[in-house]
């Protein structure tokens, strides 16, 4: 009979649903509409339709892109910044990153404060 109890646990819905600002990916919408509407009023607020027509063809650019993948900014992100780590292709000359370990100090909870005890009570 225990074999037959399922067990379930709910997750609330804001750890699997994707962060979305107005349909896109929340940090490429921020920064696509900081940028049309921050340079027209920098430069002059005749270019602020123009910021605007450029805004909403890309946030419409942005809503396709995240019906199709809403982590694609986070996955190029992570590949540009990754690109020196994973080469693209394997090779005999690719750098060895490979570091020895180094000798861990003793703590206090591993018996380092007792064998400091231990001294100070030798010398008495």
């Amino acid at each position: 009979m225990a074999a037959e109890i399922t067990r379930r646990l709910t997750l609330h819905p804001s750890l699997t649903k994707p962060m979305l600002v107005a349909g896109g990916e929340r940090e490429a919408t921020f920064a696509l509409w900081f940028v049309c509407l921050s340079i027209p009023i920098l430069t002059s607020l005749w270019f602020i339709p123009v910021g605007l027509i450029v805004g909403g063809v890309g946030q419409s650019f942005l809503r396709s892109l995240a019906k199709y993948d809403p982590q694609a900014f986070g996955v190029v992100r992570r590949h540009w910044g990754q690109q020196a780590v994973y080469l693209s292709a394997a090779s005999a000359y690719a750098p060895v990153k490979y570091r020895a370990p180094k000798e861990q100090a003793q703590s206090a909870a591993s018996g380092g404060l007792l064998k400091a005890l231990a001294k100070l009570l030798r010398k008495k």
